[in-house]
């Protein structure tokens, strides 16, 4: 009896340590993920930033339109941008739900949504700026 107690305490130590080993390295994989959690403020301040391009990029395209001759073949670079925002938004949300669909129920859930979010805004608003650059060029 006396070797029992120590023997099962042991075990409960041991089953204790590995639990906690084993949530750090969960936490560690999901640190090195493509992207982390992120607050509201941090995706409503991306998000903001990717509007200010978006709008300055519409006001270019307007007067790019305004200059443009009309002839067979022309497009509104304006209604372009538009459309290509739109089809934008439809392919950052699905992606989002795909890169955390196995997240889904975890407590995290909502931040790593956010964080998928805020990279896939920020990659866009670099877009929209590489895009501004060349289209300056011409």
């Amino acid at each position: 009896m006396r070797k029992i107690f120590p023997t099962l305490l042991a075990v409960a130590l041991l089953g204790g340590a590995i639990t906690v080993a084993h949530a750090q390295d969960r936490r560690r994989d999901r640190d090195n993920d493509e992207f982390g959690p992120a607050t509201v403020q941090q995706l409503a301040a991306a998000d903001r930033r990717l509007n200010q391009i978006y709008q300055r990029r519409i006001a270019d395209a307007r007067a790019d339109d305004r200059a443009d001759r009309r002839t067979r073949g022309w497009y509104s670079q304006e209604a372009s941008l538009r459309e290509s925002e739109r089809a934008w938004i439809t392919f950052r949300d699905a992606e989002c739900r795909y890169l955390t669909q196995q997240d889904v129920g975890s407590r995290d859930y909502s931040a790593l949504v956010r964080g998928c979010l805020l990279n896939q805004v920020e990659e866009r608003a670099e877009e929209l700026r590489d895009a501004e650059a060349v289209l300056a060029a011409r």
